[in-house]
């Protein structure tokens, strides 16, 4: 296929660095990637200083491989990032460190293992069929909009099995109030002054938290005492911790990573399918390949996992949406002690930063890094690039835990709703992506959509 011509949008960028002040300000307090200069995306190490606090931006994927996997120890989440974090995440999977988060990655390991993930495809075609049959009469729809819907009730019902309170469109605006809060920059949390952090964003936030751990808590007790609970996420989750924590220390960590992955759980699925049917309405050649093969991999009568398989070119798609629009443009770490990555002196204490929005887009990493082009993941580009130059999920020992969950999702949502309908862009939508945790399109994303000719598909 002839190299693509698309390039996504994104923000401006700027021509000199922003002013350290001006990220507390405005709309760059909660929109981390307005602050990007252009010259940021040929450099492969920057130094700057936040307030009192040296901050080194790090793009090398030979330092990105030392920092998650060769010293990892030296590079834990640093105390800023898990003062930020802790009111709403704890002590779960995602803040646990050392010991702690050992043990809870082995007791959740084989909840998320293929077989065990296979095991929720049917919920993740049904749910992508179920919406496309309601868009039979639209010709237009947004697909944020749609994508949000649909992840948000695959994740009810497969760590919930559907539960009316945990699956309403309010527990949905709850977790939305979360995230934006958690991305927000907060001077108050920096300063260890929480007094400070008043702004409307951040106390809707900690409403909305304090709303979702009482229906969580309330679900977890309901659970606990049913005699013949689902085998859902939650009753494997009560399950492992259950049979290795005394009862109040098991409910807590349940309690903890049952909101990670409630809050976490949907919202980076749903924006990978956002932005791959956004960037395949830019290329409409591309986008008729990834629809005829997901129509023969739908149409061969195999079970959803087994579809997964049948998809290799729109998983390249969907990679590379991923690495246009990294579901978390940001990773900060800690240095424990002096050490060095670039040639420059790391010392106890400092800050270091690896960007995927940076990484992704990087000028010495990719060709027309700005472009959209699927064959940035073929099987023989995959063979010549750095292990650490792709970081939709993070590195190291502390990958995502839930990736396998999220690429098969993603995949089997998208077949479906490709194999039926064709996506335009709308020509009176200006497309704009924000970053707080995640990369949510600002205002939506409207498209047109048309019936496909359908071909002959398995059985529900």
């Amino acid at each position: 296929m002839p190299a693509t011509s698309f390039e996504p949008a994104q923000p401006p960028r700027r021509a000199t660095p922003l002013p350290i002040w001006r990220m507390f300000t405005g709309e760059y307090a909660t929109n981390m990637l307005l602050g990007w200069d252009d010259p940021a995306f040929d450099d492969l190490y920057r130094y700057r200083r936040i307030v009192t606090l040296p901050y080194h931006v790090v793009a090398d994927p030979d330092a990105i491989g030392r920092i998650f996997l060769d010293n990892v120890d030296n590079y834990p989440k640093p105390p800023l990032v898990l003062r930020m974090l802790s009111p709403v995440l704890r002590e779960s999977l995602f803040t646990a460190h050392g010991a702690d988060w050992k043990d809870q990655r082995r007791l959740m390991a084989p909840i998320f293992t293929p077989h065990a993930v296979a095991q929720f495809a049917p919920i993740f075609a049904q749910v992508a069929r179920k919406a496309a049959d309601r868009w039979a009469n639209a010709d237009r729809i947004d697909v944020s909009d749609e994508a949000t819907r649909a992840t948000f009730e695959v994740i009810s019902r497969a760590l919930f099995s559907g539960d009316a309170a945990l699956g309403s469109d309010e527990a949905g605006e709850h977790i939305l109030a979360v995230l934006t809060a958690l991305g927000e920059y907060r001077l108050g949390v920096i300063f260890g002054m929480p007094w400070l952090d008043q702004s409307k964003v951040a106390r809707r936030g900690r409403v909305s938290q304090r709303h979702l751990r009482r229906e969580l808590k309330d679900f977890i007790r309901r659970r606990q005492g049913d005699p013949a609970p689902p085998q859902d996420f939650m009753g494997r989750l009560i399950e492992a911790f259950s049979a290795q924590h005394p009862p109040d220390r098991a409910a807590a960590l349940i309690l903890d990573n049952a909101l990670l992955f409630f809050v976490a759980g949907h919202e980076t699925t749903s924006n990978a399918v956002t932005w791959s049917l956004y960037c395949l309405g830019g290329e409409p050649n591309v986008q008729e390949r990834a629809a005829h093969e997901a129509q023969a991999a739908l149409a061969a009568g195999v079970s959803p996992a087994e579809t997964v398989a049948r998809l290799p070119y729109l998983r390249q798609v969907l990679e590379e949406a991923m690495r246009l629009y990294p579901s978390v443009p940001r990773i900060d770490r800690v240095a424990l002690a002096d050490d060095e990555l670039c040639g420059h002196r790391i010392r106890k204490g400092d800050m270091v930063s690896v960007w995927p929005w940076q990484v992704h887009r990087h000028r010495q990493l990719w060709a027309n890094p700005d472009r959209f082009d699927p064959e940035n993941f073929s099987a023989d580009a995959k063979a010549r690039r750095h292990r650490f130059q792709y970081l939709p999920f993070g590195a190291g020992p502390r990958v995502c835990i839930g990736a396998t969950f999220a690429l098969n999702e993603g995949l089997l949502i998208l077949a479906e709703w490709l194999a039926r309908y064709r996506f335009r862009l709308d020509p009176e939508h200006v497309v704009a992506p924000p970053a707080s945790v995640t990369l949510r399109p600002k205002g939506g994303l409207p498209m047109l959509i048309e019936p496909r000719e359908r071909v002959g598909r398995r059985a529900a």
